[in-house]
Parts: C-alpha cells; structure tokens; sequence
C-alpha cells in the first residue's frame, strides 16, 4: 500500500482525476524538475535539490492546508503534471500554479480542465475569494492558459519576496461571483 496524506482532497472531472502529490510520484516529479521542462519554475534542478522541491510539494499540504495535485488520467494513479496551490513563505498570496511533465499530454486541454477545477475547489469549497498565478513573461504556453482561464493582468499585486522574480507577470482569477460560484469569504493564506 502507498502511503498519502490524510485530509486531502481528491478532485474529479470529466477525464482527471487530483490527488496530493505523494511518495508514487517522486521519481516522476524529480526527473520533471530536473529537466528543461521546469526552466520557468526556477529548474533545471540538481537531482538533489529536485528532491528538495517534490518533498516541499508534499509538505505544503501539511504545513498550509492547501497544495498542489498530481493530474492523473481517469482509471490510472499515474501522476502526468501537477496543478495547484503553492503558498510558500515569502508569497504575498497563494498561487494557483501548473505544469505537465511530458509534452505528450500538452495541447489536450488537461491543465486547463485541472486549473478549473482546483480553482472551483478553492472558492467553492475553501472558501477563498482570490489566486494569482506568477508567470515568467517568456512562458508563453501558461500565459495563454492564464487568458483562457479568464485571468487579467494584476500589475498593482506584489510579487513574492525571491530573488530573481523581477518581470515576474501577475495574473489575477477571477473571483468566485465572476464565475458563478458564489461570494468568497476566507482569507487565502492558510
């Protein structure tokens, strides 16, 4: 039996299923971050500090309540990307982040229909009434999914307190009344 963090949600939608990033997943997620892939978000890594980054992954569900999910394909536990909610000292607010780990799956729609559906989690079941998204100006595929999930540009927001995060762009979700689901009422810091 794998072992998981207890008390953490399991999303589904049409063809994903989310769950917390867990101990199956690290061997895929280190190889991501230790490849070109994660170049936008601060990779490639050592193997070490690849390490590093999947356990703090894992970590931020116990520490901040909320955090990021593998994406797995309906009827499989193998994890294809990760989507949710890095909230790490220093960040002014959540960010709602993303990425798949093998340009296979890219181009099917399965960020944005994972990035919705943790978004609606968020509002709806969390009760939060905002997220950002940090984006790397040059990152053109996740500015285009940024737009698509309805996201405008937030330049009065504060970047997160990191080196090397000037140019960083800010978009904004829109808020839970804007996408039908109701007013918000929690903090999004957890």
């Amino acid at each position: 039996m794998t072992p998981h963090l207890a008390d953490t949600p399991v999303l589904t939608t049409k063809r994903l299923t989310l769950r917390a990033i867990g101990p199956q997943d690290v061997e895929a997620c280190t190889a991501f971050m230790a490849s070109d892939r994660a170049k936008y978000m601060g990779g490639p890594y050592s193997a070490h500090d690849a390490w590093v980054q999947t356990c703090r992954f894992i970590g931020e569900w116990v520490v901040r309540g909320a955090g990021l999910f593998a994406i797995c394909l309906n009827g499989s536990d193998q994890a294809i990307g990760e989507v949710g909610v890095f909230n790490a000292e220093g960040y002014p607010e959540p960010e709602l982040g993303w990425g798949l780990w093998d340009p296979a799956h890219e181009g099917r729609g399965y960020a944005k229909e994972a990035a919705i559906a943790v978004r609606e989690h968020l509002y709806a079941d969390m009760g939060w009434y905002t997220v950002v998204s940090y984006i790397d100006p040059a990152n053109a595929p996740s500015i285009a999914l940024a737009e698509r999930l309805g996201c405008t540009l937030d330049s009065g927001a504060p970047l997160p307190d990191l080196p090397d995060w000037g140019g960083t762009l800010i978009y904004r979700h829109p808020a839970p009344a804007d996408l039908g689901l109701g007013a918000g009422h929690k903090e999004a810091r957890a």
